[in-house]
């Protein structure tokens, strides 16, 4: 009767590992979803500001402070700089996405975008 009792509580525990990990996975799914509307931010900052202007990356540090906890930076060859009309930027988002629940180190992620400038 023993080793049933002891085989139940390995199942709870073993089942509530299992959801603890599948409630982990989603956490951190959702978490990753946030790249997208990010970089549609990113690209409004290049298409309003000529480029990655000093002004543009401010407003997108800004931007990445306030609705993501600063989990975003952007790295680019053209940084800092303004563009001419309809030239095109290549970035790379750097992210960093934590791990929820379970203690795990956080994923650190890039993502790459590419932007026109609308400025004349």
């Amino acid at each position: 009767m023993q080793e049933q009792s002891v085989m139940e509580i390995i199942k709870w525990f073993i089942g509530l590992i299992m959801i603890m990990t599948m409630v982990s996975i989603g956490l951190f799914c959702v978490r990753l979803q946030d790249i997208n509307t990010f970089k549609q931010q990113v690209n409004y900052q290049i298409e309003r500001k000529g480029g990655l202007t000093t002004e543009a990356v401010e407003a997108i540090d800004k931007y990445s402070a306030t609705n993501y906890d600063g989990r975003f930076t952007i790295e680019s060859d053209k940084l800092n700089q303004k563009v001419s009309y309809g030239e095109e930027i290549d970035y790379t988002i750097k992210a960093t996405i934590p791990i929820q629940i379970l203690p795990l180190p956080d994923v650190s992620l890039s993502f790459k975008g590419n932007s026109v400038s609308q400025i004349r």
